[in-house]
C-alpha cells in the first residue's frame, strides 16, 4: 500500500497529490477488512456496526470520485454527503451505554475517554456537513478532512482485529 502512494505522490506532484494519496490510503484501510462470518449477539453493537458500515458504504463512491475510478457525480456525491451526515450524527447515540459483544471493536477507552469521544464524532460531523460535493475539485478539497477525522477517531478507540 505504502508503495503504490509514493507512486502517487511521485506522478502528481500537484496540490491535489496530497489529499488523494490520504484518500486513498484510508480507502485501502476501511476496505481491506475483513468480512464477518460470525454473528454479533448483541443488537446495541450491531446497531453500532451498522452505523459504521452505513459510513464506509458513503465514503466509498465519494474516495472512488475523488481518485478518479469513477466519474464525479453530482447526485450521488450529495446522497453520499447525506448519509455521511446521518451516520455520524448518530454516533454518540450508538455508543452511549458499553454493550460488549465479542465481535465488537469499540474500545473500552471510548467511554473511560467520553468527552474526548464525543468531540471527535462532533468534528466528524461538521467535516461530513461541510462536505463540498457540488464539484469535483470541491470534494478533493474537503473529503481528506472527514477521512482523517475518521481515521483518527479509529486509531484511538478502535481496536485492532
Amino acid at each position: 500500500m505504502f508503495f503504490f502512494c509514493s507512486i502517487w505522490v511521485n506522478r502528481l506532484r500537484s496540490r491535489v497529490a496530497t489529499p488523494l494519496v490520504v484518500a486513498l490510503t484510508v480507502l485501502l484501510a476501511l476496505t481491506a477488512s475483513a468480512q464477518q462470518t460470525e454473528r454479533v449477539e448483541d443488537p446495541d453493537v450491531q446497531r453500532r456496526m451498522d452505523t459504521m458500515n452505513a459510513a464506509k458504504a458513503a465514503l466509498v463512491p465519494l474516495a472512488q470520485m475523488m481518485a478518479g475510478r469513477i466519474r464525479f457525480d453530482r447526485s450521488i456525491a450529495a446522497d453520499a454527503r447525506k448519509r455521511l451526515i446521518r451516520a455520524t450524527r448518530s454516533i454518540p447515540g450508538r455508543f452511549r451505554r458499553p454493550h460488549s459483544d465479542p465481535l465488537s471493536r469499540a474500545s473500552p477507552r471510548i467511554w473511560a475517554d467520553w468527552d474526548s469521544f464525543t468531540a471527535r464524532a462532533r468534528t466528524a460531523r461538521s467535516a461530513a456537513q461541510g462536505l463540498n460535493t457540488q464539484t469535483l475539485n470541491g470534494l478533493r478539497r474537503t473529503l481528506p478532512q472527514l477521512m482523517q477525522s475518521c481515521l483518527g477517531c479509529h486509531q484511538s478507540y478502535r481496536m485492532p482485529p
